[in-house]
C-alpha cells in the first residue's frame, strides 16, 4: 500500500466505497449520516489522509471539530457552512443564523479545534485532506452546549 513517502495516483471512480464496519482505521461519518466515503489516501498510519465524500441534498453535517488540520474542496454541489456558536445555534434550529454558501470550486481550510457544521444544499461531492489522521481525533459536539463540550469521538 502506498504511503506519504511515495508518489501514487488514484482514480476516484476506481476506488470502492468504504465498508465502514470493516474500516475502523478510516474516518467515518457521524451516526445517522447518509454520506458515502472513499479512502483516497495511502497508509492509514502514515497518510496522506484523503477522502472523497458524497452527500445527498438536504443532508446535515452536525457540529463537530477535528484535532487535525483539514482542507476541503467542493468538487460538485453546494454547501451552507456554519462556524462556532453559529453552528451550534443553527443545529438547535435558530433560523436567524445565516451560514455561508459555497459551491463547486471552493476550497476551505479549517484549523484544528474549530467547531463547524454544514447543510448540503444540493447533492455534493467533497474532497477532504487531513494533515494528521482524523480517526479518534474528531469530536462531535452537543448542540445544546454553547461551549461545544465533547459528546463522542470518531
Amino acid at each position: 500500500m502506498p504511503d506519504a513517502s511515495t508518489v501514487f495516483f488514484k482514480q476516484v471512480d476506481d476506488v470502492p466505497w468504504l465498508d465502514l464496519a470493516a474500516s475502523s482505521d478510516k474516518a467515518r461519518p457521524a451516526r445517522g449520516s447518509s454520506a458515502r466515503i472513499k479512502w483516497m489516501g495511502g497508509d492509514a498510519d502514515s497518510g496522506p489522509w484523503v477522502y472523497s465524500i458524497e452527500h445527498p441534498a438536504g443532508a446535515i453535517v452536525k457540529p463537530h471539530k477535528h484535532n487535525a488540520r483539514r482542507v476541503e474542496y467542493v468538487l460538485d454541489g453546494e454547501i451552507e457552512f456554519y462556524e462556532g456558536d453559529d453552528a451550534l445555534a443553527w443545529h438547535r434550529g435558530d433560523t436567524s443564523v445565516q451560514g455561508s454558501l459555497h459551491g463547486a470550486g471552493t476550497v476551505s481550510w479549517v484549523p484544528p479545534g474549530t467547531v463547524y457544521g454544514y447543510r448540503i444544499v444540493s447533492a455534493s461531492k467533497l474532497l477532504h485532506v487531513f494533515f494528521e489522521n482524523p480517526v479518534g481525533r474528531t469530536t462531535h459536539v452537543d448542540p445544546q452546549d454553547d461551549a461545544g463540550d465533547e459528546e463522542e469521538q470518531s
